[in-house]
Order: structure tokens, then sequence, then C-alpha cells
């Protein structure tokens, strides 16, 4: 066990990439990645892209900075697509008022949801969306159109928040291969990480994403493409565990029962809060480490991770 916490903590290090800040003084999001997210528009559309980030800053950015002398927070989601993400993410927040202040980003729930100069008056007009036999179809034709433009404001954000020291809620799935150096670079920065990890089986994610996309009416995937993406999770996990001060993990059963909090790993030590929705989430795991071995993919054991976890404290 130890010779495989050794061997991880050794291939984790040379994956990540220099931590210190950049010369131009940014965290991750150079101006030209966070640029290049607007590839495809024109002068027109980035006019009103840029009314939409001032907007979408004055709601998320609205509260004053960190104490300089608290350590700031970033609390980030975990999970595939359909995972019950943002509402975790907000049942979390709303759960204490430490986390009044706190900097909520999230290039769905607080970006497109919230672009009124163009996902809304550009494409999901009355005069737009009667061109669609079904209002899903214009939907998803919108979430294709903005999501660059949606990504590029949450990523200015981030950047904008990250250099204040703000407290920072980030929605999104952390399941991008950046991850391995995202994280460590947050911690470089002084922040305390938790992550919420957000776990379910393929039929809820399945059923979450159709309730989205045919009953809320907002578009972000197919339920094929949500599928496919979900593997990309238990590949990271080695990440979250490495890098977390505190993790959070969720189990969901179905849309009709609220997600239930399996466990929490804090300052070295695990809390089971509910040994049942735990023993699932662990069974999901190591059901997507056995398919992901027929792949020729080998990821660490679920007490390889835990351990890799207690080691570090």
């Amino acid at each position: 066990m130890k010779k495989w916490t050794a061997t991880l903590l050794t291939i984790l290090h040379f994956c990540i990439l220099p931590i210190t800040l950049s010369a131009e003084g940014y965290l991750f999001f150079s101006p030209k990645s966070i640029a290049s997210h607007l590839q495809g528009y024109n002068e027109v559309e980035k006019s009103a892209i840029a009314k939409d980030l001032t907007a979408i800053r004055e709601i998320c950015l609205q509260h004053q900075e960190s104490a300089a002398q608290k350590r700031p927070l970033y609390i980030a989601t975990a999970g595939a697509p359909g995972a019950r993400k943002s509402t975790i993410l907000e049942r979390f927040l709303a759960s204490s008022p430490l986390f009044a202040e706190v900097c909520y980003i999230d290039p769905d729930q607080r970006g497109l949801k919230f672009m009124a100069h163009t996902y809304y008056s550009q494409s999901l007009s009355n005069r737009v969306t009667a061109d669609y036999k079904e209002y899903t179809e214009a939907r998803k034709a919108a979430y294709e159109k903005w999501r660059g433009a949606s990504n590029y404001i949450a990523l200015t954000l981030l950047e904008e928040a990250f250099s204040e020291k703000r407290d920072i809620a980030h929605g999104t799935t952390s399941t991008g291969g950046h991850i391995y150096t995202f994280l460590p670079k947050i911690k470089n920065a002084g922040y305390e990480i938790v992550l919420l990890l957000c776990y379910c089986k393929e039929s809820f994610q399945r059923e979450a994403i159709q309730h989205r996309n045919e009953v809320q009416k907002f578009y972000q995937s197919t339920p094929e493409d949500a599928i496919n993406k979900s593997l990309l999770f238990p590949q990271r996990m080695a990440a979250y565990f490495q890098n977390a001060d505190t993790l959070y993990l969720f189990w969901s059963d179905d849309l009709s029962s609220k997600e239930r909090l399996a466990a929490i790993y804090d300052s070295g030590k695990m809390q089971v809060i509910d040994q049942e929705a735990l023993d699932c989430f662990i069974q999901k795991f190591s059901s997507d480490r056995k398919y992901l071995q027929t792949e020729g993919k080998s990821i660490p054991s679920w007490n390889e991770l835990t351990s890799v976890y207690y080691d570090r404290f």
C-alpha cells in the first residue's frame, strides 16, 4: 500500500506544471486562453457578450472581498453531467451563513441563465423559436451557439475572483485533464479546497438529463453525451484525494428523493454519515474501475485513494 502511495505521489508530481503565478499575474486562466472562447463570434456578438459579462459580474462578484486574515475558500463540484452537481452545490451553499459572500460562478447556472443580451434575446426570442418544431431544439441551438461565450464569462470572473483572493464556489465537472495542474495551483495560491463529489448510476444520469431537457427546458447535453463522459469522473479521483482539504461524498438514488451525504473526509479523517450511500458510492467506483481496466486504463483502488489522502496529514 505504501509503495503504491509513493508511486502515485510521484506520478502526480511529474504531471503537475509549475504552480507559481505568471509574470502577467494570472493564476491559471491566461488572457489568451480566455479569449479563445470568443472564436467564431462577430464583433456585434462580442459587444453583446461584453454587456452580459458586465451584468453577470454584478451578480457573481457583488460581495466584498474575503477578509485578508482569512484563508480563502475554493468550493467546487466534481462529477459527470446529470449527477445533480448544481443542486448539491446550491444546497451546500444555502446550508450555512458562512457561505453568504462566496462568489458563485458557473458557466451554465450563473452564465447562460443570465445572458440576456445574447442567449435569450438573440437565440430564444419568440421570432427565433417559432422556426423550430420543438422548443427543446431551439434550446439546444442556443446552448451550442453561446456555450463558448458563457465559458469566456465564467473564466474571466474566476480569474478576477482568484486575483482578489475571494471565496469561490465553482459549478463545474472538475473532470478535465487540466485538473491535475489546476488544483495544485489553487492550493499554492493559499486556498482551502473543498470538493463535493457527486456520484450516481447511469440510469439516474439519463433520467436527470431527460428531466432537465424536457421538463425544465434547459438544454446542456444529451443523455448519451452525459453517459459517454461519466467515466472521466473516476479517472480524476486521484487528483481530488491528492489535493482537497475536505471531500464531501454525495450519492443520488432517484429524482424523487434527495441526494444523500455519504461521508466527509476532512483534515485527514473520515466521518461516515450514511453507510448505505457510502457503499453505493464505493461500489459504483469499483465497477467503473473494473470497466476501465478492460479498456486498458488503470486507476487506483478505493483503499489506495484513501491512503493517499490520509498520508497527507
